[in-house]
């Protein structure tokens, strides 16, 4: 596990500010209950394109649009028609927009365009992997094992105490992932990489090790790439993603990664048909 790639997101933090002490207990609230921070990704318009074009988020993310130049929307939909999702103006007068992630788009991939430039191919699309949440109770991680894929974010969340999440077994740090859980740190990511196919990972909390305060996480093996969901099968919903995104550069609909959603993609899917 010592070379695995390491992937990990830690939450947004506001900016500094002045608070009273009504404001202060407010905040220290928030964070025992465990509000989601989500990590916030930045895509900006410049000219007819979407910079990046394709962005993976998680539920709780913050998507933020950026506008450079002339006259443009951030819309939901595909084929330059509009899902009703989100719709908003990037323009002079509305220079940003930002989409808060739903826990009910997990697994999907949201496509969307610019309404005036959708037939110059401004559009652009947002891979929403799924999460795994884990609270911190007392001396204990709940629940204290899980299965996941690679690609999956596990996030931790503090509700008291000052607390790790630390890879290895045997309370012995094997460097994979290490993140404080405290009043100032209420939460930790980590994002399941590739590499921890087939793989059974320990953790502990550093502090409580002996206190028996442990977990593992159960890393399924690697997804079937036409499996574009996620959901264990590859069928209709897949192919409806694959034609929602014709033409698309990358995304998780270019399951042969060579750019471009198109006829290669296709015959993958239908070579993968499990039905």
């Amino acid at each position: 596990m010592k070379n695995m790639d390491r992937h990990i997101v830690r939450p947004r933090h506001a900016a500094a500010s002045l608070f009273t002490t009504g404001a202060v207990a407010g905040l220290a609230a928030g964070l025992v209950a465990g509000t989601a921070l989500g990590a916030e990704i930045t895509v900006t318009q410049q000219g007819v394109t979407f910079v990046p074009q394709t962005v993976r988020a998680y539920p709780g993310d913050v998507i933020r649009w950026v506008y450079t130049g002339g006259t443009h929307t951030v819309t939901s939909g595909a084929d330059c028609t509009p899902d009703g999702l989100f719709n908003a103006e990037l323009t002079v007068k509305s220079t940003e927009f930002s989409w808060t992630v739903p826990a009910s788009a997990a697994g999907t991939t949201v496509p969307y365009f610019c309404e005036p430039h959708c037939i110059f191919f401004q559009t652009g699309s947002i891979e929403v992997g799924r999460e795994h949440v884990v609270t911190q109770q007392s001396l204990t991680f709940v629940p204290a094992n899980i299965t996941v894929s690679p690609g999956d974010r596990i996030r931790w969340v503090r509700t008291a105490g000052n607390h790790t999440v630390t890879s290895g077994a045997g309370c012995a740090a094997d460097g994979l992932f290490d993140g404080p859980l405290t009043l100032a740190s209420p939460e930790f990511s980590w994002v399941v990489p590739a590499s921890a196919a087939g793989q059974t990972i320990p953790y502990y909390c550093a502090p409580h090790c002996f206190f028996s305060m442990v977990g593992t996480i159960t890393v399924q093996g690697a997804a079937n790439p036409a499996d574009i969901d996620g959901d264990g099968a590859v069928n209709a919903a897949d192919l409806a993603t694959l034609l929602n995104s014709w033409g698309a550069k990358g995304g998780a609909a270019d399951i042969d990664r060579n750019g471009s959603v198109d006829a290669a993609d296709l015959a993958v899917l239908l070579g993968a048909w499990t039905g």
